[in-house]
């Protein structure tokens, strides 16, 4: 299988310029700065509108005042300002990166997001639905065996129907916003910087893997083996399909239940805890999972046409 990861179509469209190590160094600073900036911007724009339409100035103070402390968000209100800060400062982030990226290596900025000529949202559908149905029980059952486990997020945000039903739609909403922030960096940019230089998979998924888990800053080793292994089967995921469709859809669809169902959104970091052992298990186990739900899809006829992949 790794010999189809070789040939991916997302590698197709590199050219000299990819490979020029002075546009490369130019990109991490001036797309950093520009980041900061449209994550400035992009909480801004939040303040602004929590302001209008929840309460007025004060009202959007506090909430903000929250967020500076690292408080657990409670409530529909203060999850919902989180999330947003979340979705709009780091998809502001990353497309103002990846745009500078593009800028300075002559390249669409759509060509960081799929190697089709057009973004596939079937694919993403995919993505969603393929892990909720294959690794979503997994997550679900190690919560549910998990004696420390808070409960359901969507039992406690509101008592009232309507108050759930709009905690999953911004969920939802956001948390799709969020993922693909995340995957355009990680996985569009980042695998054709790699890529341009290193050819062998291997390399790639275990790079991409790194530094996806490393930039969560987790103190905990089982943490940071978790997400290298979600990182290496997204990173496979890209390659194997040609985009980031489909990466984006499962890594959303992780975070969902999270928050529906595992844990609340927290803003702390989590405390040292010792190292349990059964993640040498999951973690393998979580790998093989996002390997599997990517050469579904990219085996079996019906799914290729539905979702538009075309594969070596």
């Amino acid at each position: 299988m790794l010999a189809e990861l070789q040939r991916s179509a997302f590698l197709d469209d590199l050219t000299p310029a990819d490979r020029r190590v002075d546009r490369i160094l130019l990109t991490l600073p001036i797309g950093v700065i520009a980041a900061l900036l449209a994550a400035l911007i992009g909480g801004v724009v939040v303040f602004v509108a929590f302001a209008i339409a929840g309460g007025g100035a004060d009202a959007a103070e506090r909430l903000m005042t929250m967020v500076g402390q690292a408080a657990v968000p409670v409530g529909l209100t203060a999850t919902a300002f989180v999330l947003c800060l979340l979705a709009f400062a780091n998809g502001g982030m990353a497309l103002a990166f990846t745009g500078i990226a593009a800028l300075l290596h002559h390249r669409k900025l759509g060509s960081y997001f799929t190697a089709a000529p057009r973004f596939r949202w079937r694919l993403l559908l995919l993505g969603l639905g393929l892990f909720f149905a294959i690794l979503g029980p997994l997550l679900l059952a190690s919560a549910a065996l998990d004696p420390k486990a808070p409960g359901a997020p969507i039992l406690a945000v509101s008592h009232g129907l309507g108050g759930r039903l709009a905690y999953v739609v911004i969920v939802v909403a956001l948390l799709l916003v969020a993922a693909a922030a995340e995957e355009l960096v990680f996985r569009g940019w980042l695998l054709k910087v790699t890529g341009a230089f290193v050819r062998d998979p291997r390399v790639v998924l275990v790079l991409s893997g790194v530094l996806f888990s490393a930039i969560h800053f987790d103190p905990n080793l089982d943490a940071f083996l978790m997400r290298l292994a979600m990182g290496m089967g997204l990173a496979w995921m890209t390659l194997r399909l040609g985009g980031t469709e489909f990466a984006i859809g499962a890594h959303a669809a992780n975070n969902i239940l999270i928050l529906l169902f595992i844990q609340p959104m927290s803003l702390k970091p989590d405390a040292s805890h010792a190292f349990p052992p059964e993640t040498l298990i999951v973690a393998p186990l979580m790998l093989a999972g996002y390997v599997a739900m990517a050469e579904i899809v990219a085996r079996w006829a019906p799914l290729r046409r539905w979702g538009r992949v075309a594969v070596a």
